[in-house]
């Protein structure tokens, strides 16, 4: 029976210390666990699984995205993981509804992530004022956030809502933060609106030279905007020969 108790202790114990490791939380339970065995393993389960009823915030392996770790219908992890199917599913009105109910129980304590779900379903729905709200939050934390793709996505806003000059503005903050070949190619078409042809043309060079010294994944991943480069190049260099 003792040898039994041994082997169940020693599941529960490699379980946790495994468990801890995965999901980033605080490295002190491993030793809470190794000291306690039995106790400090059902402590570590109880206290990152709200079994004592409250809510636990854990960080990715990155550390770079905040999120809750606890399940249960009706919990902030569950609202949001629906709210992002509800979002990849289509069903944009439903996904609002149920991320504004988390945002207004939350508050500031909602996940980045969960922020940037309900701003592509806003925007989605054509709602760009209330989708660059978020956004700004998101951007003004961290604009890097999502590799650059909530400062495009608060670009492109600006753009549908007419804000070219704001437009312009944040398409070069993230050009100097990243380079991202979208955004190098929208930067140029709006350059090209806004009667700056010659420089629209110049910011298709730089994203064919770009690519050209990326690794080949990546200018496979991008060979959409590297042909959309060049028929803009070419179509430019055609109007300049028109008589």
């Amino acid at each position: 029976m003792a040898r039994y108790l041994e082997i169940i202790y020693l599941i529960l114990v490699i379980w946790a210390i495994t468990d801890c490791l995965q999901r980033g939380q605080n490295r002190l339970w491993i030793l809470v666990v190794i000291i306690f065995p039995l106790f400090g393993s059902l402590l570590y389960f109880a206290w990152t699984r709200n079994w004592l009823g409250r809510t636990v915030w854990v960080r990715g392996a990155a550390g770079a995205d905040a999120r809750w770790d606890v399940v249960g219908e009706g919990t902030p992890a569950a609202l949001q993981r629906k709210g992002a199917q509800l979002l990849h599913a289509g069903k944009f009105d439903q996904a609002v509804a149920l991320l504004e109910k988390l945002l207004e129980r939350e508050g500031p304590a909602v996940p980045p992530t969960a922020r940037y779900d309900i701003a592509i379903a806003y925007k989605e729905l054509g709602r760009f004022r209330d989708a660059r709200d978020q956004l700004n939050l998101l951007v003004g934390a961290d604009p890097k956030f999502h590799a650059g793709l909530a400062l495009l996505e608060l670009a492109d806003c600006c753009e549908q809502m007419h804000d070219d000059e704001q437009a312009r503005t944040l398409f070069e903050q993230l050009l100097q933060l990243i380079n991202l070949p979208e955004a190098r190619y929208r930067y140029g078409l709006l350059l090209n609106r806004i009667g700056q042809r010659s420089a629209a043309a110049e910011q298709m060079k730089l994203l064919l030279d770009e690519l050209d010294q990326s690794p080949e994944f990546y200018r496979n991943d991008n060979r959409r905007y590297a042909k959309l480069a060049k028929e803009f190049l070419r179509d430019t260099e055609t109007r300049m020969l028109a008589p």
